[in-house]
């Protein structure tokens, strides 16, 4: 594995257009939907998102299914199946994480993001359910399909930790945090590898220096990230003086 250590990270962008509450997205998401006789998908796309980051799963998952229910598109289907998944695990339901993640398997989306994280998310899931072994070749896929995305060398550095190949899994770890500084989840996940397995640094006489390198990425990674929640809150105030 490449021992470079240059850093990539991700700014967030601040959110156009109005500062909202959910009360006031959904309200608009529904009108749009009725106005659509029900049958608006980016209104259903929209009020799924707000509903499974507000915790409603039940709504969540009902309006992906209505949008299945609008098309035979095995590439939007993917995406649906993808999306089922996901609120699974939000909700701590793994195997039914991995059966919808199978499912969207079985659409064969081409579109390169859907299909990174079909295989990166049922590699997550069987890693929560104990199956390493039946997890890493769908991670190592992940990262063959997209290797500019740290999630996968995250999820398949756990893995590897959990089958006691603690030189690989420090490896990843650094590897995860190069392509995304801005997620400072492998730094945590190397740093507790480390702490409990002091041992991997006879195998990697030079991770400590690389750890340094990570940890100071990613606190210049998360200098440089906007207070998006003070924003929006400035944002509110400019509008009700309006």
């Amino acid at each position: 594995m490449s021992k470079d250590l240059t850093f990539r990270y991700h700014v967030q962008p601040r959110p156009e257009g109005e500062a909202l509450t959910f009360a006031e997205i959904e309200q608009r998401l529904l009108k749009q939907l009725q106005d659509k006789d029900g049958k608006c998908v980016q209104s259903l796309t929209n009020l799924a998102i707000i509903y499974s980051q507000n915790g409603r799963y039940d709504e969540a998952i009902g309006c992906v299914e209505r949008m299945i229910a609008l098309t035979d598109d095995l590439e939007k289907h993917g995406a649906q199946y993808l999306a089922l998944g996901s609120f699974m695990e939000q909700l701590g339901d793994f195997q039914g994480a991995a059966r919808f993640y199978r499912q969207a398997l079985g659409m064969e989306p081409c579109r390169k993001e859907t299909w990174y994280f079909i295989h990166n998310n049922l590699g997550y899931s069987l890693n929560q359910l104990g199956q390493y072994d039946e997890a890493i070749p769908y991670l190592r896929h992940a990262i063959t399909i997209d290797p500019g995305r740290s999630n996968a060398y995250k999820n398949l550095g756990l893995a590897m930790e959990a089958k006691g190949e603690f030189a690989e899994a420090a490896e990843l770890f650094v590897a995860a945090t190069r392509v995304n500084a801005s997620d400072p989840r492998s730094l945590a996940h190397l740093e507790h590898l480390m702490s409990a397995h002091p041992e991997v640094q006879v195998a990697l006489p030079d991770l400590p220096t690389r750890l340094e390198a990570c940890r100071e990425a990613v606190k210049i990674a998360r200098a440089d990230q906007p207070d998006l929640a003070k924003l929006w809150k400035s944002d509110r105030k400019k509008q009700k003086r309006k």
